[in-house]
């Protein structure tokens, strides 16, 4: 971000958000009734099995779209990897789970492009569509607001450790289950209910991605650690500090804008700065939806959702209690 804030911006007023915004997508207005929105992402290999990993890359970079209140429509793939070490046959899964979780969301899958190289590597660009007045933003959040958080924390933390064969088995799945679950069900559920703000939360972890929607929007947040769903299992693995480079850099960035409760520990701290893959939207909605809203998404299949927090008068600043 710093070398991009030396270019100079394009001048479009068909522009309605790109990266100088911090938000998840670029958003483009085509007519008065419709803007697209674009982004793309790419991952290393989080999971042993190929099929699993391709719907995790899939999961991932449809979720960008989703915290816009928009709908993905298409996709092209990308995908790297050592053409002389790897069997076709894996490629062919990761692109099988890839198609697979596209189909879906509702999309297509219209091309791509493969590259040689040293390690694999697999992401998607997508574009989605949404009409212009229900573009949902990171910018929004109002003071009074509940803070929904739609799926747990510990991807971090438990795919370090299943690096090194130091994470139960059952745990693992457990991450594997929730990385290639769409957030499809929550942008339904959120624009039927109307809600101000939302944003995913991957690989800044909660409180970077947090962060960035109090700043620009202009106010502060609470965060109650005890609400706050963790995986099963992750909490353990973050006793023994198998988090990744990623989650300390995070927790270091934000620190100087969070203030901690003596009472949250450091792998809490470590634990809402872990750096996820695939997970779940962080919501602002008026207080009186956000039941609701937690209901229906209970009622739809998701297991996790959870009232997290507040919004507070400010300036771009969390608090996190115990």
């Amino acid at each position: 971000m710093q070398v991009l804030h030396q270019l100079p911006r394009f001048a479009d007023p068909k522009i309605l958000g790109d990266w100088e915004t911090m938000d998840d997508c670029g958003i483009y207005l085509i007519t008065d009734n419709l803007a697209i929105v674009q982004t793309i992402d790419c991952l290393t290999p989080i999971a042993d099995d190929p099929y699993i990993f391709g719907q995790i890359v899939a999961a991932n970079s449809l979720s960008d779209v989703y915290a816009m209140g928009a709908q993905p429509l298409t996709a092209l793939s990308f995908i790297s990897f050592p053409v002389k070490e790897m069997e076709k046959e894996t490629i062919r899964k990761i692109l099988a789970g890839l198609f697979d979780k596209v189909k879906e969301a509702g999309a297509v899958i219209l091309g791509g492009h493969t590259l040689k190289d040293s390690e694999v590597k697999c992401g998607l660009a997508v574009t989605g569509i949404v009409e212009p007045n229900k573009i949902v933003t990171n910018s929004n959040a109002q003071v009074g607001d509940k803070l929904i958080l739609t799926k747990p924390l510990g991807i971090g933390v438990i795919t370090t450790a299943a690096k090194g064969n130091l994470a139960p088995s059952d745990v693992v799945e457990r991450a594997n289950h929730l990385m290639t679950q769409l957030n499809k069900v929550a942008l339904e559920e959120m624009l039927k209910i109307g809600v101000n703000s939302a944003t995913d939360v991957t690989g800044f972890g909660l409180l970077g991605h947090a962060l960035e929607m109090a700043r620009a929007s202009g106010v502060n947040f609470r965060i109650f650690m005890e609400n706050v769903p963790i995986i099963e299992g992750a909490s353990l693995l973050a006793k023994d500090g198998l988090f990744p480079e990623g989650s300390l850099k995070n927790l270091a960035y934000v620190k100087p804008r969070v203030d901690f409760s003596s009472a949250v520990s450091q792998e809490e701290r470590l634990l809402l700065a872990d750096a996820q893959t695939s997970g779940g939207l962080l919501i602002s909605v008026g207080a009186d939806k956000s039941e609701e809203l937690i209901t229906t998404l209970k009622k739809r299949g998701m297991e996790y959702p959870a009232i997290i927090g507040e919004v507070l008068e400010g300036e771009g600043k969390i608090f996190v209690e115990k």
